[in-house]
């Protein structure tokens, strides 16, 4: 599953490099994140409401890290994307290397449901129609346009959301490290 997920682009790797030591950057990291287990789906209910400045939420110690961005208002992200790392030290720089992962469990629910409920009106339209004659038939380009909507306005959000919590883990790790050094 998770090469399948790698070839649509909901999980990709990561390496930074940076100019610092390990310990400072773990105590710089943990300064911007607020502490919560990200897996908890109820854990993340009501952060649109924390007054927080962090940016990410999630843990980070001397092993590695787990983190996620903090959910606001007005986020067009799902919020999905996890990512997941650790560091080592090599020639007077530090190296962060890891993997984000936008798809999560609850999908498979969403996915097995929509399937289930799809599968059902395209064969109820289908037994149901008597003839070409009385237009039933028409419907079934619309529930199967509809479905194609639901099932890729998800793909498409996780998917962006990766890009861009990529994007952002790189930028937010060298801002940590240059206002860590100044």
């Amino acid at each position: 599953m998770e090469e399948f997920l790698r070839k649509i682009k909901l999980i990709d790797n990561f390496s930074i490099s940076l100019n610092t030591n390990k310990n400072d950057f773990v105590t710089a990291l943990r300064k911007h994140a607020d502490e919560d287990d990200i897996d908890n789906l109820l854990s993340s209910a009501f952060e649109i409401f924390s007054s927080s400045k962090n940016i990410f939420k999630g843990r980070a110690n001397h092993f590695g890290f787990k983190i996620r961005k903090r959910k606001r208002f007005f986020d067009r992200q799902f919020g999905f994307a996890k990512a997941i790392g650790n560091y080592r030290e090599k020639d007077d720089k530090l190296i962060v290397t890891g993997q984000i992962k936008s798809w999560n469990n609850f999908m498979y629910f969403f996915l097995g449901f929509a399937i289930l409920i799809y599968t059902v009106f395209i064969i109820s339209f289908t037994f149901n129609a008597g003839s070409f004659d009385d237009g039933s038939y028409i419907a079934i380009p619309f529930i199967i346009i509809h479905a194609a909507f639901m099932f890729g306005i998800p793909y498409f959000a996780m998917r962006s959301g990766l890009k861009k919590l990529k994007r952002d883990l790189e930028r937010e790790f060298h801002f940590i490290v240059s206002k860590n050094n100044h």
